[in-house]
């Protein structure tokens, strides 16, 4: 009842409530109101029904000791990413599925010349399935879904780039994330159709097949040649009866900011030639998750251009929560030139929507159990907030001393930039040598989320 009164107090801050058409809320379960009690948070699964929506105002702070009780403390995760981290470990603890284990990938200690202090070979990490459950699908919300998911790698387009790895045993795939969540809609056409003209009324009026993992060439010379892909591409018709698609971006715990492909002088010429921006040539459209933006932006146009269809849409989604892909959907569209839609008709346009905004079209159009079940694993990080809230002071003391149990990533030493290199940057596979010149195996990379 203390922790409930806490709790109570909190929750005005933490979360409000908020319509479908908002750009950042999630769905909670019905059982969200009730605090779990159990210290380890491995209560039995939530009740499914959802019965109202907030959005949590700021992203949970999981102290390092929940961290490592659930075997997800990674000591380059952001925020977001740990609480993500923890909330997939507690879906596997509901589902009853071991935990996997995590092998880095090898690499060299920088600037140093013998072995102090090696890092594991090998950890549990809670946010990973064990091979036999990884095998067996059980990532995937439904054995339907995970058919369909086998059915969509037997048939996958020539070149295509699918982390098979990752895609089954690692919780935090956005590729599977995104098959868990459209999966059902390839399925069921009807369904797809209800939802997307609620999340894109005026455009979508039908919608007629998805396509994962689509390019409509990845190295003709009609477009850029560098195998550039959506994560999904949705063919449908609008409202006047033309043909369309709808191509779409999905983030999961994903910053945008990963490395940019090397330039190519038709990056440049198709840039300006398409008449999306209002500065073809602004330096914005070069750095980390714009670059992005602007070339799969800029496919799109050149597929409309090219006669594939007679309009299109552009679309990025991702968590309410994941700041940094909203922020760099807002600043991405202040640099798209107004379309004057009576003169224009076949010009791309741009939307960044959020998780939440589909899930919430889901339960109106009627999938009421998806929207659930896929809340739960995805985005109800009032669980993880119950997680932190349940844990007495004494349990939440950070380690004071002895061995670091194998079950935990390594932390960074505080006083050793070159124990920070390690956990930051990764490097090919290579040996490195003790000052005898013998050589002493490799060294783990950091854990790809």
């Amino acid at each position: 009842m203390k922790l409930a009164r806490t709790f109570a107090g909190v929750w005005s801050f933490l979360s409000m409530p908020t319509s479908i058409s908002s750009p950042s809320f999630s769905v909670l379960s019905s059982s969200s109101a009730s605090l779990r009690s159990s210290p380890d948070c491995s209560s039995s699964p939530p009740n499914t029904a959802i019965t109202r929506v907030h959005v949590l105002r700021i992203v949970p702070f999981v102290p390092e000791a929940i961290l490592r009780q659930h075997h997800v403390f990674v000591p380059s995760d952001n925020r977001f990413t740990a609480a993500c981290r923890l909330l997939a470990a507690l879906w596997r603890h509901d589902q009853g599925l071991p935990c996997g284990i995590h092998t880095p990938g090898p690499r060299r200690r920088a600037g140093e010349a013998s072995s102090t202090a090696l890092l594991p070979k090998a950890v549990r990490l809670g946010s990973r399935l064990a091979p036999a459950a990884a095998r067996a699908g059980a990532t995937f919300l439904t054995p339907e879904i995970g058919s369909y998911a086998r059915e969509v790698l037997l048939f996958r387009e020539p070149g295509s780039l699918w982390e098979e790895g990752r895609l089954w045993g690692n919780l935090l795939s956005s590729q599977a994330m995104t098959l868990n969540l459209l999966a059902p809609m390839a399925r069921d056409l009807d369904l797809a159709t209800a939802v997307w003209r609620l999340l894109l009324a005026g455009f979508v009026h039908t919608v007629t097949a998805l396509r994962f993992e689509h390019s409509p060439g990845r190295r003709g010379p009609d477009y850029f040649g560098d195998g550039t892909a959506f994560d999904v591409l949705l063919d449908v018709v609008t409202p006047d009866g033309e043909p369309a698609f709808v191509a779409v971006e999905v983030k999961y715990v994903e910053g945008m900011n990963g490395p940019t492909p090397p330039p190519r002088p038709c990056y440049a010429e198709t840039t300006r030639a398409s008449g999306l921006f209002v500065e073809p040539d602004a330096a914005v459209l070069l750095q980390p998750g714009y670059e992005q933006l602007r070339r799969e932006h800029v496919l799109t146009q050149l597929m409309v251009q090219q006669g594939l269809a007679a309009r299109a849409h552009f679309v990025l989604l991702g968590p309410a929560l994941n700041r940094r892909v909203h922020a760099v959907g807002k600043l991405y569209a202040n640099e798209l030139r107004p379309i004057d839609t009576a003169a224009e008709v076949d010009r791309v346009g741009f939307s960044a929507l959020t998780l939440e905004a589909v899930v919430a079209a889901l339960a109106a159009a009627g999938a009421t159990e998806l929207a659930a079940s896929f809340t739960a694993r995805y985005l109800d990080l009032t669980r993880v907030v119950h997680c932190v809230l349940d844990q007495t002071p004494s349990e939440l003391q950070p380690r004071r001393s002895g061995r670091r149990p194998s079950s935990v990533l390594p932390t960074p030493s505080a006083t050793s930039a070159t124990a920070a290199a390690r956990v930051t940057t990764s490097v090919q596979q290579r040996p490195y040598k003790l000052s005898s010149g013998r050589t002493r195996g490799v060294v783990p990379a950091p854990v790809k989320p």
